[in-house]
């Protein structure tokens, strides 16, 4: 799937779900100003959309956008650590190429900007999964998963005990089966639904 399409699709799902919050519009590519290095895939993500007022996925797919602005900045809560001194460096464990471009509750959703499709992480803690080989097919299973719970559930995914109805996570992993394939699939559902 091409970028422009997914993230085309991203944005009206966004637009369509009551419970989304903030600015997240399609445009065609505007020259952007990088606050850093972001590799063509990232940078090309930047240029195409236009985030703003705290952009928030609502519902069970809750998920908080990082805008331009705060790019920079972000980063440093996972790819910089303190030594010994108290100094803060760059985490030689954590891929240089690694953008961070959403959180939630804390976990964080990273791009590899080094690859040419932008490889999709998820990162619980310490722990990290792959979601998506590429950009754009993370942002086309947001969007249908974000149709399905606001259209099918009507954000109303949990039973009374407040775990997720059956039913819906199998739409979630139905979904991101086709979409990001078997090993996106489990990626995917780990890292919103654990």
């Amino acid at each position: 799937m091409e970028l422009d399409t997914a993230l085309k699709n991203f944005a009206d799902a966004f637009a369509a779900g009551p419970e989304n919050s903030g600015v997240v519009q399609w445009r065609t590519p505007e020259p952007i100003a990088e606050p850093m290095p972001l590799g063509p895939i990232v940078k090309a993500y930047y240029a195409r959309m236009r985030l703003g007022g705290r952009p928030m996925v609502g519902g069970a797919l809750i998920l908080d956008l990082i805008d331009l602005d705060d790019l920079e900045t972000i980063q440093h809560e996972w790819g910089w650590m303190r030594d010994k001194s108290g100094q803060e460096v760059v985490d030689p464990s954590w891929n240089k190429d690694r953008i961070i471009i959403a959180y939630r509750h804390g976990d964080a959703v990273s791009v590899d900007g080094g690859t040419a499709g932008g490889v999709v992480h998820g990162h619980i803690g310490a722990y990290s999964c792959k979601i998506a080989d590429d950009l754009a097919s993370f942002f086309q299973a947001m969007a249908e998963a974000m149709v399905v719970e606001a259209t099918t559930y009507d954000y109303d995914v949990c039973d009374d005990d407040c775990g997720k109805l059956p039913a819906f996570l199998d739409d979630m992993r139905a979904i991101a089966r086709r979409v990001l394939g078997p090993a996106g699939e489990a990626g995917f559902m780990e890292f919103f639904f654990g």
